[in-house]
């Protein structure tokens, strides 16, 4: 039984499917996205999208059933309605996205490619995220973190069973990620999936390379969230010598 079932406050199963089932009735996709997914199925990286399973100001997450009976999570960015102007002070500056224009549509695609690029370069530093799949327009695919089709839970939804060991494994992949050359930028709760296999970062868009000029503001940013939340569990950390082992690559 993963943590994330086992919670009281965690919904059963089925029910769980049902309530998210039943918001797939409400989302509105456009056609250029439609398009989009087309594509992706044509291409056989999946076969079906089945519901959300997650949603947020920016975008919604949707699980997906392959062809062989196994999920992935399909992101889709709202080109609407989401916050671009925000997003352009984790795109300025960072050497990847230096010719992307300001507009709109513009900034919505650099952004999903930039996750993409995150997700790749923070699993190959050992970090615990979503194996990235593909990317096309304003559609993510990636690893579906969950159990028999139904995903984890958020670490602000479960809570954390073993504070100390879950603490250290966060801290260890933001020192992965640095060492790489990069910061997650937007950890906090609600951006870390718990399951059995300990805590896994999520929405890695933020993510900005060392020299991105914000970074070392980000990543402080990031650690003072961390040692926030698992001060709630009597985890003891000091915030200048953390940040001088990740700095160090020393942990």
């Amino acid at each position: 039984m993963s943590r994330s079932q086992s919670k009281r406050k965690e919904p059963e199963r089925e029910v769980k499917q049902l309530h998210q089932k039943g918001k797939m009735e409400s989302s509105v996709f456009d056609r250029p996205s439609l398009l989009a997914l087309s594509r992706m199925m044509k291409k056989g990286i999946f076969k079906t999208l089945d519901y959300p399973i997650a949603t947020g100001k920016e975008a919604d997450v949707y699980r997906a059933t392959c062809a062989d009976g196994s999920f992935m999570a399909v992101k889709m960015y709202r080109i609407d309605t989401s916050n671009f102007v925000k997003m352009q002070d984790y795109i300025h500056g960072d050497y990847r996205f230096e010719k992307v224009a300001g507009g709109r549509f513009e900034t919505i695609i650099a952004w999903t490619r930039k996750e993409y690029k995150n997700l790749m370069e923070f699993s190959r530093a050992g970090a615990r995220v979503p194996r990235p799949v593909f990317a096309l327009r304003n559609l993510l695919v990636m690893e579906f973190l969950g159990e028999a089709g139904v995903p984890f839970s958020t670490l602000g939804q479960t809570g954390s069973e073993n504070p100390q060991k879950d603490f250290d494994s966060i801290i260890d992949d933001l020192a992965k990620i640095h060492a790489a050359g990069f910061v997650h930028a937007d950890v906090s709760e609600y951006n870390i999936i718990m399951d059995d296999r300990g805590p896994y970062l999520i929405d890695c868009g933020q993510g900005v390379p060392t020299s991105h000029p914000g970074a070392a503001a980000f990543l402080l940013r990031d650690v003072q969230n961390v040692i926030r939340y698992f001060g709630k569990y009597g985890v003891e950390a000091d915030e200048t010598e953390i940040m001088e082992k990740i700095k160090k690559g020393k942990l």
